[in-house]
């Protein structure tokens, strides 16, 4: 490393030396290849019950998803909510592409949400959120 030696401006006499490492510029922190990026998918879903669940149904599902995986899986599927209509009871996950099929055995081992019996089904599954979200409705 260099270090560079060099006299004060305010010191009238002089005297006084301060030294600075002297840096580097940084390299440009490139974008990562699309090869290399996380590839998700998003699956639309819409939950089937014989009473109205309430407004964090969706997650209560992920958190019973998450509890069916384990604690390896579930960090590696990165389950994330994107959208959830408490009205229709419809939803939006997204999820990495390995774990569609995991997601989907989840949804049909799940036979209760809130004390609740319920039935959970795949509308949708996408690559892109705005198609999936078609199926979601508002």
């Amino acid at each position: 490393m260099v270090t560079k030696t060099y006299m004060k401006r305010n010191d009238p006499r002089g005297l006084s030396q301060k030294s600075i490492k002297a840096s580097k510029p940084r390299p440009k922190v490139n974008a990562l290849k699309p090869s290399m990026r996380e590839k998700k998918r998003y699956i639309a879903f819409e939950i089937v019950s014989e009473k109205p669940l309430g407004k964090d149904a969706d997650r209560q599902l992920i958190i019973r998803i998450n509890e069916l995986l384990g604690v390896f899986h579930s960090s590696k599927a990165g389950i994330l909510r994107v959208k959830y209509n408490p009205g229709l009871q419809r939803g939006l996950l997204r999820v990495d592409r390995a774990f569609v099929d995991f997601i989907r055995t989840c949804f049909v081992m799940l036979k209760q949400l809130e004390g609740i019996r319920v039935m959970i089904r795949t509308l949708a599954v996408s690559g892109m959120v705005h198609r999936a979200a078609a199926m979601v409705g508002e």
